[in-house]
């Protein structure tokens, strides 16, 4: 019996997976602009001292390294659906391949974690300069 896999399976789980592990900064994002908007303090407390502490153990886990680490994995887990890096012989020896394969699913959430990421990385340089 020959199982082959779905050609779209992979790149489908890998979309899902990527945009759950954007749900804490969109979350966090939200607190923000509820406290803009309508000046509601007690969610965007709940969640922004872990970005204001400035003296951090590395190894300590802060929802700050959650919500920006959920972010990287989104923007990893994705660039491996959408690139395929391939080890073939050339004429000196192994060479890399690199194939670009199109999910628009996968790009997509790819190119909104990257946003994201710039966003909080923007907040939280802005919140360092600010205290």
């Amino acid at each position: 019996m020959n199982m082959t896999r779905s050609p779209f399976l992979r790149p489908l789980a890998l979309g899902i997976l990527g945009f759950s592990f954007m749900l804490p900064a969109c979350y966090f994002l939200l607190t923000i602009l509820v406290r803009i908007c309508f000046g509601a303090r007690s969610m965007y407390y709940s969640i922004a001292p872990s970005f204001l502490q400035s003296p951090f153990d590395l190894f300590a886990f802060h929802k700050a390294q959650l919500i920006i680490g959920c972010l990287l994995l989104a923007v990893l887990f994705n660039a491996a659906a959408i690139f395929r890096l391939r080890l073939h012989q050339g004429p000196r020896g192994l060479e890399v391949g690199v194939a670009y394969r199109r999910f628009w699913l996968n790009t997509a959430i790819a190119l909104q974690s990257i946003l994201l990421l710039v966003v909080l990385i923007a907040y939280t340089l802005i919140q360092h300069l600010r205290y």
